[in-house]
């Protein structure tokens, strides 16, 4: 008689599959929305940890559109747990424990991160009101909450990217260099290279931060998960 605790369940990673690529798409959306602006140099800092930074992109921003960004990111973004979780199914095989340290950080790092994007709302209606003393008071916890949320991601992203290079997931190797690590890296570096004129895909690949990028690499990491023979889903 077949063990099928030991086959792969394609109907349930393809579902929790389909459900972090579309949520993280639909976080794209919220970040497009949440740093939009008419004025392209405002754009450059839409996700800066200064509040004296993004202060020129709020100023003068069409409320509904950060109101409907901070929807979006309030009510998709904490589906990255999902993703997260199909990451670590992928890095188990290798090592349980060391995909179990990739997986909690992460769902940690998605719930402050969802908390995180909701205030973009409240910061920018602080700003268009020009209370002065309350932007004041922001600085003692909103910037120091953002520069942990990038110090956290950023540390999580070395960590998989080592994991999937030294061969410690279902992974071939050359898949480290589509990891979010990687595809931040290379965003950054077209957006470096194209032209002023191109001010469109610019624009994009400025405002949508680390949901592209972990969009695209959830993709890959069900496209690798419904290829295995032996996949567990369980919890952690």
């Amino acid at each position: 008689m077949t063990n099928k605790k030991h086959i792969t369940n394609k109907r349930g990673i393809l579902l929790l599959g389909s459900l972090a690529v579309i949520a993280t798409a639909i976080g794209v959306l919220a970040d497009y929305f949440s740093g939009w602006s008419d004025n392209p140099n405002a754009m450059d800092t839409a996700f800066s940890l200064s509040l004296e930074n993004i202060k020129e992109l709020f100023e003068y921003k069409p409320r509904w559109t950060y109101v409907l960004g901070n929807y979006l990111a309030i009510f998709f973004l904490p589906f990255h747990i999902v993703g997260s979780y199909l990451i670590y199914l992928a890095l188990r095989p290798a090592n349980k424990k060391y995909a179990k340290i990739y997986f909690y950080p992460a769902v940690y790092l998605a719930v402050l991160g969802t908390g995180y994007h909701g205030t973009y709302a409240f910061v920018a209606d602080i700003i268009q009101s020009g209370n002065e003393a309350l932007m004041l008071k922001m600085l003692d916890y909103w910037q120091y909450w953002g520069a942990f949320l990038v110090a956290g991601y950023s540390i999580l992203s070395i960590y998989a990217f080592v994991l999937i290079l030294r061969n410690k997931s279902i992974f071939p190797k050359w898949v480290a260099f589509l990891s979010p690590l990687s595809l931040i890296a290379i965003t950054t570096i077209i957006n470096f290279i194209l032209p002023n004129s191109m001010s469109g895909i610019k624009t994009f690949l400025t405002v949508t931060g680390l949901n592209l990028p972990l969009a695209i690499f959830y993709f890959i990491t069900t496209k690798y998960l419904l290829k295995e023979k032996k996949v567990d889903l369980v919890f952690p």
